[in-house]
């Protein structure tokens, strides 16, 4: 027995969901590194020093953090875009912003595997 397309696209979005959180939650997890309290804007000195530059490593991170809250926000977005359409059907842009959640989901967890 086949299933409906539109049940199919359905669990395609659930998992594209669930993988989308899950590398979500483990990349903020490992984010364990605490920020150093700021100073108040009377006690800077006027030559502040400047920030060293980010290696190789700590820039891999960065823009894997970067993308992960981009992933975490997009979705957001189509959760809630699913929660708003028919139960039948999915608009153009439920479907185009699961694949891109989906790329996006690949991409991190590549680059998250090479490193």
């Amino acid at each position: 027995m086949k299933t409906p397309p539109s049940t199919s696209i359905s669990i395609r979005i659930l998992a594209v969901l669930w993988l989308a959180s899950t590398f979500g939650l483990a990349a903020l997890a490992q984010q364990a590194t605490p920020t150093p309290p700021s100073k108040s804007d009377d006690t800077k000195s006027e030559s502040a020093p400047a920030k060293a530059p980010l290696t190789p490593e700590e820039k891999k991170r960065a823009d894997l953090l970067a993308d992960t809250e981009k992933l975490y926000k997009l979705s957001q977005e189509l959760k809630a875009e699913v929660a708003k359409s028919n139960k039948d059907t999915l608009s153009v842009s439920v479907v185009k912003k699961a694949q891109e959640v989906e790329r996006l989901a690949k991409s991190i967890k590549d680059r998250s595997r090479s490193q």
